[in-house]
């Protein structure tokens, strides 16, 4: 009797680590996530880290009744591996400039009006990229009376532009935009 008790005991406190270790992994995977869409507008993506912490979840799940029958309750290890190398990833591998800064350096540039579209990041053809970081930002702002789009490396801060209006990738975009969204 004595034992089941303790064996209650022990599977009980595996459950509240294991239910820990996803709440855990789930809170850094939003946070990355939820960093990434609003303070640098989708351009930073670590695919890796997110579907990492999302596989551990659902193997851990898969895998509850196994890992609650242990002898001694534990953390496992390679889940806090796994949240350090996220955290790691995403401090290391960030993007220089955030979105906001982005706009403040195209006002510097001599850009007024400076305006966010709804796509507020995309492709750009000249400015420097990584392998976490493929786009650039967007925005429209007017210079000597004429009205651009402004692409800034989220990277270097390099400033590229295409008047809007003069038939550029971006205008065909945008009118394939409007007319399917």
């Amino acid at each position: 009797m004595g034992e089941e008790k303790c064996a209650d005991r022990r599977e009980r406190s595996q459950n509240i680590i294991l239910f820990l270790e996803i709440i855990a992994c789930l809170a850094v995977l939003a946070g990355v996530i939820l960093l990434s869409y609003f303070v640098y507008a989708g351009v930073f993506r670590l695919y890796f880290v997110i579907s990492s912490l999302g596989s551990w979840v659902v193997v851990t799940l898969i895998n509850w009744k196994k890992e609650t029958a242990t002898d001694r309750p534990k953390v496992r290890w390679f889940t806090v591996f796994l949240i350090a190398l996220a955290v790691a990833l995403s401090v290391a591998m960030k993007p220089a400039i955030t979105y906001g800064e982005g706009k403040r350096i195209a006002a510097r540039q001599g850009y007024e009006n400076i305006s966010e579209l709804r796509v507020r990041s995309m492709r750009s053809f000249g400015l420097k990229t990584s392998r976490f970081v493929r786009d650039a930002y967007l925005y429209t702002g007017e210079k000597d009376n004429a009205r651009y789009y402004i692409l800034l490396s989220p990277i270097d801060g390099q400033i590229e532009t295409e008047k809007i209006g003069d038939g550029n990738y971006l205008d065909m975009y945008f009118e394939s935009y409007i007319l399917n969204p």
